[in-house]
């Protein structure tokens, strides 16, 4: 799986002319200007970044100990499914290790434990930043005027505004009875298949996310058959269709050629 195109938040469309582009480069005074700009002077600001290709996109300012430097507004969207994907390959040596390192007549050795370590790990790590990429995404497409009702019992109904429905209504109703809705489709059923990776991948992510003890020590052999048999390839590319699904072309292949 090629690497995503990285994005950022609020890209302009708008290419800065190249004479300009060239103008801006060669003015020395703006450049050192902007190499002691005070982050006490712009903390409450945004900015423009000009990127080489002359692309204009939003960023904000970090304080540097006290300088301010210019940080482009990724979309965290992407930002987590990049993470997931960077681990794909690790996760697919790192079982193959472990697998052999405690299949037949192999010594137990430090180094085969730390596999195990190693490989859990890195799978926790990927389905936390995917089921991440998912719900913020999710957030990402609410309407910020809109309000969502739920009854409660035969005589309330209790109103969520736009904040409240982002951190209290579960992930399952945000997509079925508000996006699906704005929308007027449903992944769920337009995909079955995939949605069961989706789910799978909720399951387990709640597995980690809360791990719990049993009166025996075969209480966690669940979480770690799941981790093992986990199907990340079907898994990622289910997140990437649900994203596009209702964004198109939010994920997509970064056109470098690059695999890294």
């Amino acid at each position: 799986m090629k690497h995503i195109k990285r994005k950022t938040l609020l890209e302009l469309k708008a290419k800065v002319p190249e004479q300009v582009l060239s103008k801006f480069s060669s003015e020395k005074d703006l450049e050192e200007a902007l190499k002691t700009l005070k982050y006490k002077d712009v903390k409450e600001m945004h900015a423009l970044l000009i990127m080489d290709s002359g692309e204009l996109i939003r960023a904000f300012f970090a304080n540097d100990a006290g300088r301010a430097c210019t940080i482009p507004l990724a979309n965290p969207v992407l930002i987590y499914f990049n993470f997931a994907q960077t681990l794909l390959k690790s996760l697919f040596e790192t079982k193959e290790k472990l697998l052999k390192s405690f299949t037949g007549n192999e010594k137990i050795t430090e180094d085969a434990l730390m596999l195990f370590y190693g490989y859990f790990g890195q799978a926790s790590s990927f389905v936390m930043m995917l089921m991440t990429s998912m719900e913020s995404f999710v957030n990402q497409k609410l309407d910020p005027k809109l309000t969502y009702s739920k009854a409660e019992g035969n005589k309330f109904q209790r109103v969520y505004d736009y904040y409240q429905i982002q951190r209290w209504v579960p992930l399952s109703d945000k997509i079925s009875e508000i996006l699906d809705v704005q929308q007027n489709k449903s992944f769920k059923k337009s995909h079955p298949k995939k949605q069961q990776h989706l789910d799978n991948l909720k399951t387990i992510r709640d597995l980690i996310v809360h791990t719990k003890a049993g009166e025996k020590p075969d209480a966690y052999d669940e979480l770690y058959k799941k981790a093992l048999g986990f199907k990340f390839l079907d898994t990622i590319y289910a997140v990437k269709d649900f994203i596009n699904f209702y964004e198109e072309n939010l994920v997509e292949p970064c056109p470098c050629g690059n695999d890294n």
